[in-house]
């Protein structure tokens, strides 16, 4: 009985440490300051939604929402600080990249 405690022991903490390291991949994150924050990351070799919508913020759409989406593309419809609506296309490549951007009359 003995000999079996070490052992479950060492496999306890090593799926401890496995799961602990799965868990921080995704899901809420922290940095050095204390403020935590979620994070979820793409599959890979897609754009995923938050990432467009970001996109489209730095661009100038604001309060946007996703009208299309598929295997090949996400856009969004939204406002710009005029008040003129605006229509973005981003890829669905990682990079997430503009493809067409126009204006909605």
């Amino acid at each position: 009985m003995k000999s079996r405690l070490p052992f479950a022991l060492l496999v306890s903490t090593f799926a401890l440490v496995v799961s602990s390291t799965l868990t921080s991949a995704a899901g809420w994150q922290t940095d050095t300051e204390g403020t935590s924050h979620w994070h979820a990351s793409p599959p890979v070799g897609q754009c995923n939604v938050s990432r467009a919508r970001n996109r489209a913020i730095r661009a100038g759409i604001y309060r946007s929402e996703i009208v299309y989406r598929d295997e090949n593309v996400l856009t969004f419809r939204g406002l710009t600080l005029n008040g003129d609506r605006k229509e973005i296309t981003f890829g669905n490549e990682p990079s997430c990249p503009e493809l067409e951007s126009r204006d909605i009359p």
